[in-house]
């Protein structure tokens, strides 16, 4: 059973914190790009993505280089072990009982992993398609923007999917919600 009192840092809330405000507001003004590469909707909509990829950049950087709660060396979300530790999960809520891991284990652990791919998969082909942008759109153009759309319909589910753990848990009377958003740390 985890603690749930320990909070994560500073620097790690501002990375969730940039992960939130540029990833869900490149997702929402996503149809204002619709207009064509010299409109401010798609520029607004670029410049928000390009600050995703920032924070995705500094989040992976942190993950290789430390040692501390965000370090990559102790998460592997494609390991035999973590797929057995989500698959207990899955089992727990179908028993009706919210699963407790630590920190990137388990069910949150894939959830997490998930998150960061998605963001990462829609930051990157949509940081080739705004450096591609400009010219001809040709071949390779229209493929990397049929992945970049695929990525609006996989969004809603991941945020649905994180959103919705986390008021699972504070229904059940573990605010995990706390350690994140928390400013006592700050």
């Amino acid at each position: 059973m985890s603690t749930y009192n320990s909070s994560y840092p500073a620097y790690a809330k501002v990375i969730h914190l940039g992960f939130v405000l540029f990833g869900v507001s490149a997702f929402l003004t996503g149809e204002l790009a619709e207009d064509g590469s010299a409109s401010f909707g798609y520029l607004l909509h670029a410049y928000l993505g390009l600050l995703l990829l920032a924070f995705i950049l500094i989040r992976i950087g942190v993950g290789v280089v430390s040692s501390g709660i965000l370090s990559f060396k102790t998460w592997s979300p494609f390991s035999r072990i973590q797929w057995g530790l989500a698959l207990e999960d899955f089992r727990a809520l179908f028993s009706l009982h919210v699963p407790h891991r630590e920190k990137h284990q388990g069910l949150a652990g894939v959830t997490q992993a998930f998150g960061l791919v998605i963001f990462a998969w829609m930051a990157a082909t949509g940081t080739l398609l705004f450096i591609l942008g400009g010219g001809p759109e040709s071949e390779f153009f229209e493929i990397i923007e049929e992945i970049h759309e695929v990525g609006e319909s996989i969004i809603p589910l991941y945020l649905i999917l994180h959103v919705g753990a986390v008021i699972l848990h504070t229904l059940s009377g573990s605010h995990v919600w706390k350690r994140m958003f928390s400013l006592r740390d700050v």
